[in-house]
């Protein structure tokens, strides 16, 4: 059975800089590339020294956003370093605000896994961290991050580095 030219999708080509190439090959090319940037071992240190931070937070950090577990504890250092996307929200009034925001927080964490959300004045203003993952963060960028954050975790619990 054969299909009908009218449900027949053209192949989808990318130019890679001297020919055409299919974008599925490039894509993966440059997914493999990106992996390459950085070790897998820079990227465990990093996971295992979060644990580490959280798993020593004081007791009276228990009710902060970033206690719950030590992905959000590193999603939070993502926010509290720079390493996220900022959204605001005018809301035109305090009273709007506070009701808009718990449905904004919601919609961002299950788009995001992690959101800050604050209400200042009329202004709802969301944050969400970048994503650490290879295909997202180059070399270059995840050593900053990581620093960042590992620094911003530190300072937190207030032991050396």
């Amino acid at each position: 059975m054969s299909q009908h030219p009218l449900n027949i999708r053209p192949a989808e080509i990318v130019l890679d800089g001297k020919a055409w190439v299919p974008a599925d090959w490039a894509n993966a090319l440059a997914d493999a590339l990106r992996e390459k940037q950085r070790s897998q071992q820079s990227h465990n240190h990093q996971f295992a020294e979060i644990c580490d931070l959280w798993a020593n937070l004081p007791h009276s950090h228990g009710n902060a956003p970033y206690a719950a577990s030590a992905a959000a504890f590193r999603k939070h250092g993502l926010i509290a370093t720079g390493h996220c996307d900022v959204e605001t929200i005018d809301c035109e009034s305090h009273e709007v605000a506070c009701r808009v925001a718990p449905v904004v927080a919601a919609n961002a964490r299950k788009a995001h896994g992690y959101a800050l959300v604050v209400v200042r004045g009329p202004m709802v203003v969301c944050s969400t961290p970048h994503s650490q993952s290879f295909k997202a963060m180059g070399k270059d960028r995840f050593h900053k991050s990581k620093t960042d954050v590992l620094d911003w975790g530190h300072a937190l619990l207030g032991v050396e580095r």
